[in-house]
């Protein structure tokens, strides 16, 4: 009988003929296994398997956060729905939305589907279960399409562009069931009378208003125009955010810098640009009665004329003049400087990666920019800073070398329920300054003073983006509190605290906080602590 050899020990054909049917059994069987867990992962079933990395975390007791199955290239709502669920504020907003008078149960169902949707499955991805479970995201999606039909959610598409859309289709829906309580003009009027008695109870419209339509990802930015030889405010300009844009610190080469932070596109947004060779009106009206003033036969009405206006670039104080009686001003220098006039409750930051090669070609800027887990916002919002300074050092420090703060949120952490959220809003008005007395050092930084509880916040979500512009996968690191399951009051997690998890669409892994400050975000999620 013959023999075969090829690099091994000499077999027959009998012998190898029976190997052939054992590797073909085996094959059979591992294929039925890897089919049944596919099966059972697709049908959301619970399956208690461990993977190695949360073997050694904690006391050798799994925990987990609920998965969301991917029904077709749907990893960017998935990210967003999972960062949404780790934000208690943003819960307890929609369980307040739900709550208002004004609608029947049944009436809710029909003209609120995407409310009561997003509700549902935000609650369910607040548990935290000793067994892996995946939640099906069908519902939020099927209401979130009749509100965004060009916008198709089995493609792939950008998670912080979905993020914002879900925001808009639900101020949307809620806009359409909104019921004042008052409905005319003289109801409204009414309610200013001293006869009149307000409801027991009953919110004036303006505050309800506010409080159901104003969420908490609603901030304020301002835009400051001030002249640094006149002293004046030029321009205020104001415009409502729910998403803060930062672009990263990028070297010569167009790479981010190495060591680029948070903190440094923080800063890098709130930048005072210099303006040269700028026309400010108030100047000229200043040069203006300067010059007249000095005039042997001075014509008080003129100068009168000039100190006394006040609608600079609209006024008619220039044609009362021939230009051979009043020379040209100078050229003046002037600055621009963006600051967060309102704080939100829930700080989205979106750190823009995407961007344009020199040849026209979409690029991604990768590489990593640490973010801390207690943000400080006082150095960049209004009132934190003087117009034309940066920024101090001793700020700086909150977020790098803050190691007593961080210690005090990570001790709020471990008390905080799930409902807890902070109460209260936060308004900066921009005033006017003087910025012309600012000399060479006074533009140097100086000590910001203690930030406020309004403008601390913690870190919630990060999301990650794998892959290249206009293609790839997203995941999500967030944070969840410990919650006994509702459907088993008997295992309650006590002792958890909060903990981070891994999420990739149904995937969902235990992480520690050195695996989360390591990921390379495109989305921030913080909230005010």
């Amino acid at each position: 009988m013959g023999k075969f050899m090829r690099d091994h020990p000499l077999v027959s054909p009998s012998e190898v003929n029976g190997h052939h049917y054992t590797l073909a059994a085996v094959a059979v069987g591992l294929g039925l296994g890897v089919a049944g867990l596919c099966k059972a992962l697709y049908n959301g079933s619970s399956i208690s398997w461990v993977s190695p990395r949360n073997l050694f975390l904690g006391s050798g007791r799994v925990y987990y956060a609920g998965g969301l199955r991917n029904l077709g290239n749907n990893c960017f709502l998935n990210v967003i729905l999972q960062a949404l669920a780790s934000c208690d504020s943003f819960v307890s907003f929609l369980d307040n939305l739900l709550a208002t008078d004004g609608l029947l149960p049944e009436e809710k169902a029909e003209r609120m589907p995407l409310l009561l949707a997003l509700s549902s499955l935000l609650q369910d991805l607040s548990i935290v279960r000793d067994e892996r479970i995946v939640l099906n995201p069908h519902g939020v999606m099927h209401a979130l399409s009749f509100y965004v039909s060009h916008f198709s959610l089995t493609r792939q598409q950008d998670a912080s562009e979905a993020f914002l859309h879900l925001l808009i289709s639900l101020r949307d829906e809620f806009s359409h069931c909104y019921v004042p309580h008052r409905s005319s003009l003289a109801d409204i009027t009414l309610s200013h009378s001293k006869v009149y008695k307000q409801r027991e109870g009953n919110q004036t419209e303006c505050k309800r208003w506010k409080q159901n339509l104003f969420g908490p990802f609603d901030g304020t930015i301002g835009s400051i125009l001030s002249c640094r030889n006149c002293s004046s405010v030029l321009s205020l300009d104001f415009q409502n955010f729910q998403c803060l844009p930062l672009s990263p610190v990028l070297n010569t080469n167009g790479d981010i810098t190495s060591g680029c932070s948070l903190v440094d596109c923080l800063k890098y947004f709130t930048v005072v640009e210099h303006l040269d060779n700028y026309r400010c009106d108030r100047c000229w009206h200043i040069t203006a009665a300067k010059y007249l003033s000095l005039k042997s036969e001075a014509d008080e009405e003129k100068v009168s004329k000039l100190n006394t206006c006040v609608d600079y670039g609209t006024c008619s104080c220039r044609g009362i003049f021939s230009p051979e009686e009043i020379p040209c001003s100078s050229p003046s220098r002037a600055t621009k400087q963006l600051v967060i006039v309102q704080c939100p409750k829930i700080l989205c930051i979106h750190l823009l990666r995407a961007s344009v090669s020199p040849d026209g070609e979409p690029i991604k800027h990768q590489g990593h920019i640490s973010f801390p887990l207690l943000l400080n916002l006082s150095p960049f919002a209004g009132g934190a800073s003087s117009i034309g300074r940066g920024p101090g050092p001793l700020a700086m420090n909150v977020q790098r070398d803050g190691q007593q703060a961080l210690h005090l949120y990570r001790q709020l952490n471990m008390q905080m329920s799930l409902n807890l959220i902070p109460t209260g809003g936060n308004s900066i008005h921009v005033t006017n300054v003087d910025v012309a007395s600012s000399s060479s050092s006074s533009l140097q930084p100086s000590p910001s003073p203690s930030p406020s509880r309004s403008k601390l916040y913690g870190l919630s979500a990060v999301v990650e983006h794998y892959g290249k512009c206009g293609g790839g996968h997203y995941a999500v690191y967030r944070r969840i509190a410990s919650n006994p399951d509702p459907e088993d009051p008997g295992q309650p997690l006590a002792g958890l605290g909060k903990r981070w998890f891994y999420i990739s669409d149904g995937h969902v892994s235990e992480v520690s906080e050195d695996d989360v400050l390591g990921a390379e975000a495109t989305l921030l999620f913080y909230e005010r602590v």
